[in-house]
């Protein structure tokens, strides 16, 4: 197998942070498999790679964490079950241009559960651009579908919606702090189920962090079970870290 199947370089991110990030292709590690990855790193000078790894092989686990990866993230996947409503609930409505800036104020301050803020290399100052960012970017076309739960005209919370080959996918919700406990992460949830409905899909599923109870009791009260969880772990070069 040569370097480029073992690990691949991610620009976006290492433009974003400021930083040489890669990936680990696969999802497990071996002796010879770990060797090409660290020569690849070398080769390519990145400062960090991330490694989403399978929690049932116990000697990969144990190899990666003997060599410098370290644990930053549960990644839980759940799917919905149950048959899907076709019709948004009252309250929700598509975003509208005059919602962005409300929405990307949200972002920035509603997704502190992730990797990249636990991780600890990454100024937070980066982490809560990198949520505005990607809001920014789902409601210019990476989502296929950006739905906002209106208070009094008031944009207080978003819920993305995606398209996948065989189910709908949710990518980011959120609440603003003021408008929460009124159960709009609930009625938000459940309008994703009904747009991917809507559009013929009969399944969705939604992806969030181990450490994040409340986001799983909120999909478990929609009707949400885990499918599976994976292993999130990053590696940082310690030579260009103390530089």
């Amino acid at each position: 197998m040569n370097t480029s199947e073992l690990a691949q370089f991610l620009p976006w991110d290492s433009e974003f942070f400021g930083k040489r990030i890669g990936r680990i292709q696969a999802d497990h590690l071996t002796l010879e498999g770990l060797a090409g990855v660290l020569a690849w790193q070398q080769e390519q000078a990145v400062d960090c790679l991330y490694f989403l790894a399978d929690p049932n092989l116990p000697d990969s686990l144990r190899l990666a964490e003997a060599n410098g990866f370290h644990l930053v993230d549960l990644r839980v996947t759940l799917e919905s079950s149950g048959e899907l409503p076709q019709s948004l609930p009252a309250g929700v409505r598509l975003w509208q241009p005059r919602d962005r800036d409300a929405l990307r104020a949200i972002a920035r301050i509603s997704h502190r559960d992730s990797r990249f803020y636990f991780d600890g290399h990454f100024p937070a100052e980066r982490c809560d651009a990198l949520y505005e960012t990607w809001i920014d970017k789902s409601l210019d076309g990476y989502a296929d579908a950006a739905l906002v739960a209106d208070v009094d005209g008031c944009a207080a919370g978003y819920i993305t919606c995606h398209r996948d080959p065989q189910e709908g996918r949710i990518g980011l919700v959120a609440v603003h702090p003021d408008f929460q406990g009124r159960a709009l992460g609930q009625t938000l949830v459940k309008a994703a189920l009904a747009w991917a409905g809507g559009e013929g899909f009969r399944k969705v599923s939604v992806v969030t962090q181990g450490r994040n109870t409340a986001a799983q009791r909120l999909y478990q009260r929609c009707g949400f079970l885990t499918r599976s969880v994976a292993l999130w772990y990053h590696w940082w070069d310690e030579v260009q870290d103390r530089e």
